[in-house]
């Protein structure tokens, strides 16, 4: 039987109010990348990575970066030349203008200075971006010449190489935060039933966590989300998603997904709860009173 899964969006705390931030945990980066011809576009191992923080707002910081061979990059400090045998040169200048709710607004001018198998250059741009975590434009693309071999004498798979600028944050984070996951369901004599997960996170990064299945005559419930970290001034910020989902009669998929989403304040050993049922529903499951419990700390 195919899966039909109905998705419901129930959004249950509002956004903060924009603020500006210094960011420390985020990085801007000039990267260089490949085109193969039979699979994806992937990274060339060399950037430019920029950190985004307050002491860096309106100061112009340059690279040159070059492209040889078979895609492969090289990236120095201006005002250095570009590499012998270059197929191509790019001088790049990024100057951080603002952060908002991580949100990175940076101007980038950048010129293909270089180019042996184009003689229509130079080629470039100078503009304003904003951009947030994870995502990415790219700026400019070189076709590979089709005569180039690879470092073993092999032909070439790489058919161009481009540049792209992105957002991300920080991969070498060492920070840490524990949290207590629970799935509690209220019973109508005042006890309680629950299941706990203990899961920990560096910010930024999704983190799953999954329960048993709850059961309501013979439909079967899974509860399951992510969540979503982030060290704060006086606390932790945790997004919540969490999905309830039923289970097909043959028990190999899902009839329906309903998802709860919420972003939340925790402070030091505060106890926070995101409802997972919808009143005025006629699902049986709905009028019982079962909420997701988050408790969390920062580790390190």
């Amino acid at each position: 039987m195919r899966t039909t899964l109905r998705a419901l969006t129930l959004l249950l705390a509002a956004a903060s109010v924009a603020h500006a931030q210094s960011s420390d945990d985020q990085m801007l980066f000039v990267r260089g990348y490949q085109l193969t011809s039979d699979g994806p576009e992937k990274t060339a191992g060399v950037s430019r990575a920029i950190g985004v923080g307050p002491t860096l707002i309106g100061k112009p910081i340059s690279a040159v970066f070059s492209m040889f061979g078979c895609g492969d990059f090289a990236v120095t400090s201006a005002p250095n030349e570009f590499v012998d045998r270059a197929i191509a040169g790019w001088n790049v200048e990024v100057t951080l203008v603002r952060t908002v709710n991580h949100a990175v607004t940076f101007r980038i001018r950048w010129a293909r200075a270089l180019d042996t198998s184009n003689s229509a250059i130079p080629v470039g741009d100078d503009i304003e971006l904003t951009l947030k975590p994870g995502e990415s434009r790219p700026l400019d693309n070189v076709l590979v010449p089709s005569t180039v071999k690879n470092h073993d004498g092999r032909p070439c798979r790489v058919k161009a190489g481009s540049l792209r600028v992105g957002v991300d944050y920080q991969i070498l984070d060492r920070r840490l935060i524990g949290a207590d996951v629970w799935l509690v369901e209220r019973l109508p004599n005042g006890k309680e039933d629950s299941q706990l997960q203990s899961v920990r996170m560096v910010p930024h990064r999704s983190v799953p966590f999954y329960f048993d299945s709850l059961k309501d005559g013979t439909d079967r419930f899974d509860y399951y989300g992510n969540l979503v970290a982030d060290v704060e001034a006086g606390g932790i910020k945790i997004d919540v998603e969490a999905a309830r989902a039923t289970a097909e009669p043959g028990q190999q998929g899902y009839q329906t997904v309903l998802y709860f989403r919420s972003s939340l304040q925790l402070k030091p050993g505060e106890i926070v709860e995101v409802a997972l049922t919808r009143r005025g529903e006629s699902e049986a499951i709905d009028k019982r009173n079962i909420v997701l419990r988050i408790q969390a700390k920062q580790i390190r």
